[in-house]
């Protein structure tokens, strides 16, 4: 009380008293949206809607409350212990009027189409771009490179039902069920720790591999960075097909000469063949007015021979023919792929190069991704575009293959608490043309041994201590503690509503949501004018702000000093007061390894 005197000032504060609220965290972040615009921006987002009680920006608004605050279900927002349709302070942190009821925002979320989702993305870009410039310069003026990791996780419904559009079977969460895939991409190693970079939905259906590619191009839209492009690996793979494709040339040109050589023969025994026919005939009928018996060694006999011998021939040659055809219908399928590589290989390398002549200073990237995204043309892939890897074997037979490759006498070193590691020569990986750093781990389980391949490629070489790379390998559990605090904190273990855009706004504000409180946290924590030792810990951990100071009760005053918000005297952050009056500020990063311009940006 005497420090809350002290800052509010001797007279009864209570006089000054704004509102309540038991939803402290979405107050707070009410603000924070305000600061930075982002309420401006989706209220001009276009939804083909009428308003009739509350606008459909209102209730796009309010979905991105619910998504922050943590909500279970959709009616949640009217049928929660503590409904935010009731809440008023968070309602006018927020800018509105007032909130709709659930069944509204379902309707609203019916009526987006892809003009609305394309906007709202754009948004959360704007938002992010700042506070991701500035999280990719606090990891390399630390003289380290931006660690990437994918994964593809379930989004699962009701194996039942018919009405969630594109739903199917598939493998999620280590069972067979039904639902969606979404592709993730993070970024970690700042001072945010880890931050979400993308989100692409696919039926349940999807592998891994199938969705990389996809995933990491959003990546780099999202950072609007890349690493430098290999083009001299093109460049060589372009060379040998050349090779490849003047040797599909000559052995199709081969084929034809040997089809026209055949064609020839074949003619010619016809020929021969008519003219053999026209010669027993006339013998035929000599012998049989001379009344002349067939002997053996006759004219005639040897005439039917001749005969006999031209039609087998015909025979063979047909024969010959045909097996030819189908070697040249071969032969020209092969050298069509190989031109139709080529132009593919010829385009990459004309997107490489420009990539790398838009970006003068491109960052070391490195990517992270587990064994289902590692097939050979994706690792080739990956490798081409600039990245350094750290992945697992695709399949179990390189692996086997692998393991063939130990000795004996080979030292196993430990890695885990139940793993063992050695090196193999760095070597091609199946139809991979580019050689592999391997790390055969062996693990000790109950029902025996176990291996797996980790595979490494980039400059500079893979760590000499295994334990180490295996440890930066697994450090690709970032992403995985990521997709569970989406499920667990966010409102991503069930979809809220059954329409396509909708479920595409739910998956990308959760995302957005998860970055949105990391960085509102640092601003609280410099508006905070008090704060108990529980505060301070909650204030480091997303998953208590949303379940714990998302519900928590505070009172909003307003006085000389400005707008505060003091926490319940019987709630856990007693006596915690923060000061939300004041301006979000951030200094916009150059763009040192964005463009040629050197020209600053401002501060906002």
């Amino acid at each position: 009380a005497e420090q809350m005197i002290a800052l509010l000032g001797d007279r009864d504060w209570r006089e000054d008293l704004d509102a309540t609220t038991d939803h402290a965290l979405l107050v707070l972040l009410g603000h924070y949206a305000r600061h930075l615009g982002l309420i401006d921006q989706l209220e001009a987002v276009p939804i083909d809607q009428r308003t009739r009680t509350h606008t459909p920006q209102t209730k796009l608004i309010q979905l991105l409350v619910g998504v922050l605050g943590g909500l279970d279900h959709l009616q949640d927002f009217n049928e929660a212990a503590r409904p935010l349709v009731k809440d008023r302070a968070v309602i006018a942190s927020w800018g509105q009027p007032a909130f709709a009821h659930y069944s509204g925002v379902s309707r609203t979320l019916e009526a987006a189409d892809e003009q609305t989702l394309q906007a709202v993305l754009a948004v959360l870009q704007r938002v992010s771009q700042p506070f991701l410039d500035a999280e990719v310069m606090a990891i390399l003026r630390q003289g380290r490179p931006l660690v990437v990791d994918v994964d593809l996780t379930g989004r699962p419904v009701s194996p039942t039902s018919t009405t969630y559009p594109d739903a199917d079977f598939g493998w999620m969460d280590d069972e067979v069920a039904k639902g969606y895939q979404a592709a993730l991409t993070s970024l970690s190693g700042g001072p945010c720790k880890r931050l979400l970079l993308s989100s692409q939905r696919y039926p349940g259906r999807a592998q891994s591999a199938a969705c990389l590619q996809a995933a990491v191009r959003q990546m780099e839209q999202a950072l609007e960075l890349h690493p430098r492009r290999r083009t001299d690996l093109v460049q060589a793979r372009l060379r040998a097909l050349a090779t490849r494709l003047d040797q599909a040339q000559a052995a199709l040109d081969d084929a034809r000469a040997q089809q026209r050589e055949l064609f020839d023969q074949l003619q010619t025994a016809r020929h021969a063949d008519r003219l053999a026919q026209a010669e027993g005939v006339r013998l035929a009928a000599e012998f049989e007015a001379q009344g002349r018996p067939e002997r053996p060694h006759s004219s005639l006999a040897k005439a039917r021979q001749q005969v006999a011998r031209l039609q087998k021939r015909q025979q063979r040659l047909g024969r010959l023919l045909q097996a030819n055809a189908a070697r040249l219908t071969k032969r020209e399928q092969a050298l069509s792929d190989l031109l139709a590589q080529q132009t593919r290989g010829l385009d990459w390398l004309a997107e490489l190069e420009s990539d790398n002549a838009t970006l003068p200073n491109p960052p070391v990237m490195v990517l992270r991704i587990d064994a289902g995204f590692s097939t050979d043309d994706n690792l080739t892939w990956l490798v081409e575009s600039g990245y350094a890897v750290y992945t697992k074997a695709h399949n179990g037979q390189t692996t086997a293959r692998l393991h063939r490759q130990v000795t004996p006498t080979a030292t196993w070193q430990r890695v885990g608490r139940n793993a063992e590691a050695v090196y193999l020569p760095r070597q091609q990986i199946a139809e991979c043309p580019y050689p592999l750093e391997t790390l055969l781990v062996r693990y000790h389980l109950p029902a025996g041994p176990s291996y797996t391949a980790l595979l490494y490629y980039g400059e500079p070489p893979p760590p000499t201590d295994l334990k180490t790379w295996f440890g930066r390998y697994n450090a690709r559990q970032t992403l995985e503690a990521g997709i569970k605090e989406g499920k667990g904190v966010f409102p991503m273990r069930r979809p809220w509503v059954r329409s396509p855009i909708g479920l595409q706004l739910q998956e990308h504000f959760s995302r957005f949501a998860a970055n949105f409180v990391r960085w509102a946290t640092h601003w609280a924590k410099q508006i905070v004018r008090e704060a108990n030792r529980a505060l301070q810990l909650a204030l480091a951990e997303v998953k208590t702000l949303v379940q714990v100071v998302a519900r928590c009760r505070v009172r909003l005053v307003h006085n000389a000093v400005g707008r505060m918000m003091i926490f319940d005297e019987h709630g856990p952050f007693a006596g915690s007061m923060l000061l939300l009056s004041g301006q979000v500020t951030y200094q916009h990063v150059l763009p040192l390894f964005k463009s040629l311009s050197c020209e600053p940006q401002g501060t906002t």
